[in-house]
């Protein structure tokens, strides 16, 4: 013990973190406290005992089922911990006890703080400082339960460092140490590393990150080693880049020439067996085909340009023709209205006619019949003639018009005969450019896809000349050599890193080298010299080890021990551990009655020997062994759980089938 003690700083006289006192409550009042469980820096012991014969049967029979693991689990609970398995106890206790919770005081360094969360999740809990549970439900200010679990992460991650995962950048959080501390039952010691069932710590990587977690807890990892890991991770992203890109430029010629070759056998109809280029001027080729193509399409093109000229020129015509035969239906219509308004004797029609002799003296053009022009035509001039004897200044005029009804009326016949006639030649004459029209625009689609064709072949042919003048060029060249350059330069540069890094690694650190030797003087006490002990931070499997041949009870032992070098090493000012272990039931974990009462001494002789009885850190251990005799009572002996009465459970109830 005397080499042991020089190992171990007792600089600091206080746990950074411990619990004082667990309190289980059916309602938040003190009249609702179930049970109240003391604890202590050093060692705490919870003994589960086998009943007497015959007191109890099934799980209690062997003293599980009496409520150590939720007792761990609610401590957990108070730390802030949300893993599955302490929201799952919290939601049963919830249906036992719907106002029920448990209440802490929980040292943090020099200060102490009481908390109280309840089994309710939709309920927040409450905290305060000082250590009176029952003030808060009192008249006492207090503070939400998230403000304390805010400051436990504050304070207990203060000395972590770094504080993120170097390669992923994940921070490193309370969660994550909390995890390691406090063991999750249903990995029963399987290795160091497992310290969650199921889903893990919430770490990013569960196999990589928990060493690295513990490394910068235990003061392991300098600034500039995890400097030079992420710059390695960040080199190692850049050296694929790179590889990848030279890559590509490698592959690119390959890939174009393939892609141009592929869409121009697509465009033509051709077979992959068909050379691209023929061997003498008689053998089919991709390029020989292009050739026919275009020619054929050009040809064709030729054709549809002339039908579409003819039919655009003849369109032209008829719609001329169409609207000189509009404008004389117009003129035969008003011809029309007015005949029918002179002969039913319409005092109006007077002045229509008047208008249409003013219409007469208008038009403009050449008559359809004669060939001159409108003011040329004898039967215009002859009814102009016949409208400028007309005078609407007295009875007689009027009577002049009047004798003249029978006339009217003959022109009103044939004026209808005429204007039904131009409307049947009209509509032929619409039904003819509509159609005209439509062939137009069929056959200009045509020569649009004529014209794309053309156009596709050319630029796959100038892609294709491109391709070939470019691939295998000196510049083509110079920008592979470039890359490649890039990607040698900077695996070179990795290489370098890594080198530093391995050298930081190797030159063992005095944080490394204090660890090491308690863990081998912690082996050799527990093993009576017959076995070393060894760290190493680098195994992500076994960083604390016991150098002698053995059984399973060994890896187990390996475990604890681990996290006794921590526990112990916890009070030297480089260490960030938070100077709390729980162990639920290890004894479980196939390790002998023997080497378990072995373990026991060695804590109870570091606290006393080497602590003179005021250990700078809190252990918690749960048991269904007796402890050694002399550990059966206080103060290493904080609570025993009998499972021969109801009073002897952790709630004092049958409702739980925890152990």
């Amino acid at each position: 013990m005397e080499e042991l003690s020089k190992l171990i700083s007792s600089d600091n006289a206080t746990p950074r973190l411990w619990i004082e006192r667990i309190n289980i409550y059916n309602s938040p009042a003190s009249e609702g406290l179930i049970r109240s469980v003391s604890l202590r820096p050093g060692i705490n012991i919870i003994w589960a005992k086998e009943p007497a014969d015959g007191a109890a049967v099934g799980i209690h029979a062997n003293g599980h089922g009496v409520g150590k693991t939720s007792l761990c689990q609610l401590i957990r609970y108070c730390l802030a911990d949300t893993a599955k398995a302490v929201t799952d106890l919290r939601d049963e206790l919830q249906h036992e006890f719907s106002q029920g919770g448990v209440g802490a005081v929980i040292h943090l360094g020099e200060k102490v703080h009481s908390v109280f969360r309840f089994f309710n999740p939709h309920k927040d809990g409450l905290a305060m400082s000082g250590d009176s549970i029952d003030d808060l439900w009192g008249d006492v200010l207090t503070d939400p339960y998230r403000t304390f679990e805010s400051l436990l992460s504050t304070e207990l991650m203060a000395k972590v460092s770094p504080t993120s995962i170097p390669e992923t950048g994940q921070d490193i959080e309370w969660r994550h140490l909390l995890a390691w501390v406090t063991h999750d039952q249903g990995t029963r010691f399987k290795s160091y590393y497992s310290w969650r069932e199921g889903e893990g710590a919430g770490l990013k990587r569960p196999r990589q990150d928990p060493p690295l977690v513990m490394r910068a807890a235990l003061g392991l990892m300098d600034q500039s080693e995890s400097t030079l890991m992420k710059e390695i991770t960040q080199l190692a992203r850049d050296h694929e880049q790179s590889l990848q890109k030279t890559s590509q430029l490698r592959q690119e010629p390959e890939l174009i020439r393939k892609r141009i070759e592929s869409e121009l056998r697509a465009f033509l109809g051709v077979n992959d067996e068909m050379p691209f280029h023929a061997d003498d001027l008689f053998s089919d080729s991709v390029q020989g085909k292009l050739k026919s193509a275009r020619e054929k399409s050009e040809s064709s093109l030729s054709v549809i340009d002339a039908e579409l000229a003819a039919l655009q020129s003849e369109l032209v015509e008829r719609k001329a023709a169409w609207l000189l035969k509009k404008q004389e239906l117009e003129r035969a219509a008003i011809n029309y209205q007015l005949a029918e308004a002179a002969r039913n004797r319409d005092e109006n029609s007077y002045k229509e006619l008047l208008n249409q002799k003013n219409k007469l003296m208008s038009l403009v053009g050449y008559c359809e019949y004669g060939a001159v022009k409108l003011m040329d035509c004898s039967h215009i001039q002859n009814e102009i003639s016949k409208l400028d004897a007309v005078s609407l200044q007295g009875k007689r005029d009027q009577n002049s018009i009047a004798t003249s009804i029978e006339e009217w009326a003959e022109k009103s016949v044939k004026s209808l005969e005429r204007k039904n006639a131009i409307q049947v030649q009209l509509d032929q004459l619409n039904s003819y450019v509509q159609e005209k029209d439509r062939d137009a625009r069929l056959v200009q689609i045509k020569r649009d896809t004529a014209a794309l064709e053309i156009n596709r072949a050319e630029q796959l042919i100038n892609e294709l000349t491109r391709w070939q003048s470019n691939s295998g060029s000196e510049t083509a060249k110079q920008v592979i050599a470039s890359a490649e350059e890039s990607s040698k330069q900077l695996e070179a540069l990795i290489n370098s890193t890594e080198i530093k890094l391995h050298q930081i690694k190797n030159d063992r650190s005095s944080r490394e080298k204090t660890l090491h030797n308690l863990t081998n003087h912690l082996a050799q006490a527990l093993l009576a010299n017959e076995a070393d002990g060894a760290f190493d931070m680098r195994d992500e499997d076994r960083p604390f080890k016991i150098l002698i041949r053995g059984g399973e009870a060994y890896r187990v032992m390996e475990v604890l021990l681990g996290d006794l070098v921590c526990l112990f090493d916890s009070s030297n000012p480089a260490s960030a551990f938070p100077g709390m272990i729980i162990h639920d039931c290890p004894r479980e974990a196939d390790m002998s009655s023997g080497m378990y009462a072995k373990f026991f001494h060695l804590v109870e002789q570091v606290e006393n020997d080497v602590f003179k009885g005021f250990a700078p850190y809190q252990y918690i251990v749960t048991t269904t062994t007796p402890p050694p005799g002399s550990m059966q009572a206080m103060p290493y002996l904080r609570e025993i759980l009998d499972p021969s009465l109801d009073d002897g459970l952790l709630f004092k109830n049958r409702f739980s089938s925890k152990n």
